[in-house]
């Protein structure tokens, strides 16, 4: 345990910031004991791969992330969470062992209503966030930028042992309306698709998706007020009445250019934006 050199308060060795007054610890205040690691070059150089820093580059390019090789880019922008990382791999441990967070979709409907849905939009924005952050806000914090983008609809997992998402059993569905006698054309209707049908858990308490991310992330990860306001508030940033933080205005503009732009191949190639896969 260590002691806040502010106000005095008792709390544990990793913590970076002090929850009663918001102290930041430094490496003069014992930082390395408080969580706060030096980025090594190795550390520096996962950092780069996975925010696609390149000191020879323009503007960072919006990479097409898809089932395929989200698992991947996933993993680098875990690994690219150093000053945090004890914090932040307690969390992704709970949401990796404990809840759908590694296959649950992002919707009920549309172009990520699939397994790992929730993931491609995660990975998605925070590429998206970044991108934005380098050309008009580098001051922002890297890993905050990650962190937000990432855990912005966490939410959608549910809690441990409830998952918001449901996939309907189409299956036992068919089966059931045989068992019933229904009529073919009714056994059809509830078979057609090939796609995973899901609807919204009943059983859950019900939370706006900012409010129970926010409720998740907060277990585990100590926030700064910029933070807890863009991960409550992105999707719902007219409820602020436009008193918006910076982070929470970047955040809420990368969630819109991924769902209204990115998830769109359509407009993407109606207005010439430019994909690449990744190396």
């Amino acid at each position: 345990m260590k002691k806040c050199p502010d106000c005095g308060m008792v709390i544990a060795n990793q913590a970076i910031r002090c929850p009663k007054c918001k102290y930041t610890f430094t490496a003069e205040d014992g930082g390395n004991d408080a969580g706060e690691t030096a980025v090594t070059p190795q550390a520096a150089a996962v950092s780069a791969a996975a925010t696609g820093k390149n000191e020879n580059a323009g503007i960072m390019p919006m990479i097409n992330v898809n089932k395929d090789n989200v698992d991947v880019l996933y993993g680098q922008l875990k690994a690219a969470i150093v000053r945090r990382k004890t914090e932040f791999d307690h969390f992704i441990d709970f949401l990796e062992n404990r809840t759908s967070w590694l296959t649950a979709p992002a919707d009920t409907k549309g172009p990520l209503a699939c397994e790992k849905g929730l993931l491609i939009r995660g990975v998605s924005v925070a590429k998206q966030l970044l991108r934005i952050k380098d050309t008009i806000m580098p001051q922002c914090d890297e890993e905050t930028a990650i962190i937000i983008a990432l855990f912005h609809e966490v939410g959608k997992v549910g809690v441990e042992g409830k998952p918001l998402f449901i996939q309907e059993e189409t299956n036992s569905a068919a089966s059931s309306s045989s068992a019933l006698g229904l009529s073919f054309s009714s056994r059809l209707s509830t078979t057609s698709s090939s796609a995973p049908a899901y609807t919204i858990n009943k059983k859950l308490v019900h939370m706006s998706v900012g409010v129970r991310s926010l409720f998740l992330v907060s277990q585990y990860m100590l926030l700064t007020d910029d933070e807890a306001q863009a991960i409550s508030y992105a999707s719902d940033t007219e409820l602020l009445d436009g008193d918006l933080s910076p982070y929470t205005l970047l955040l809420s503009t990368a969630l819109q250019m991924q769902k209204a732009i990115y998830e769109n191949p359509d407009v993407v190639s109606s207005y010439s934006f430019t994909v690449i896969d990744p190396k």
